[in-house]
């Protein structure tokens, strides 16, 4: 039923599972909540670190012969979260970024005490290369205070949205919750996703996610945001 677009589920790469074991633990939590697709995005830091590009396609080649083993109905892609950085233009025009299932479409993370400068330039050197920037967890970045910044993202580059499933289900701070709502409300949210990490810890919240969107915004965009939006984003996939 669900897409997840941010999701650390391939082992030996990052912080996200850490054996293959906790790639089967993730991969059942997943199926509990009703997950059919998952994009994989362990972390890349452009110009500072390699990316373990062929330990990642070995270890996802291993996961994806699992599911056909175990006849479990979850489909992979490749993808990445990168936290932008000055290389990020550079590498992604190389092709050393792995998009979000081969498409057009880029999950960017940043610091949380990033300026509202260094976002806005990342969008636009993102978006004149011809990709999406898909801002993951937003809600995190300290110098977001009000939708309308958020608005401008997405009005002047074009960017998506990514808000973390377990934000919907937790109490904030007055302002913080206040900003929050605004975004839903304000309908700038695109994808409602786990960054699901190794177990326990950071775990599948995805069909509690969408009950409480269903309950604060109604079915339609309880929908929309944890797979209708992620389904036309992967119609444009690659052949994986």
């Amino acid at each position: 039923m669900f897409v997840d677009i941010h999701h650390h589920l391939i082992y030996g790469i990052d912080d996200g599972a850490q054996s293959f074991a906790g790639t089967e633990k993730m991969i059942r939590q997943a199926v509990e909540n009703q997950v059919h697709a998952i994009i994989t995005t362990p972390h890349i830091t452009p110009g500072h670190a390699p990316f373990p590009m062929e330990d990642y396609l070995k270890h996802l080649q291993e996961t994806r012969e699992y599911l056909d083993r175990e006849n479990i109905d979850l489909t992979l892609y490749t993808g990445s979260e990168a936290l932008y950085t000055p290389s990020t233009p550079y590498q992604l025009s190389e092709g050393k970024v792995p998009t979000l299932a081969g498409t057009r479409y880029v999950l960017i993370e940043f610091s949380p005490d990033d300026t509202y400068k260094y976002l806005t330039d990342a969008a636009g050197a993102v978006e004149s290369l011809g990709y999406v920037p898909v801002f993951a967890h937003v809600e995190r970045y300290e110098c977001l205070k009000k939708a309308d910044q958020v608005r401008r993202f997405k009005e002047d580059y074009g960017a998506l949205i990514q808000v973390n499933a377990a934000t919907v289900l937790r109490k904030h701070s007055f302002f913080h919750q206040r900003f929050i709502n605004h975004l839903f409300e304000d309908e700038l949210v695109d994808f409602i996703s786990t960054d699901c990490h190794d177990l326990p810890g950071r775990d599948n919240h995805m069909a509690e996610a969408f009950d409480q969107l269903t309950v604060l915004y109604g079915i339609d965009m309880a929908h929309a945001l944890t797979h209708g939006n992620a389904e036309m984003l992967l119609s444009e996939a690659v052949k994986q």
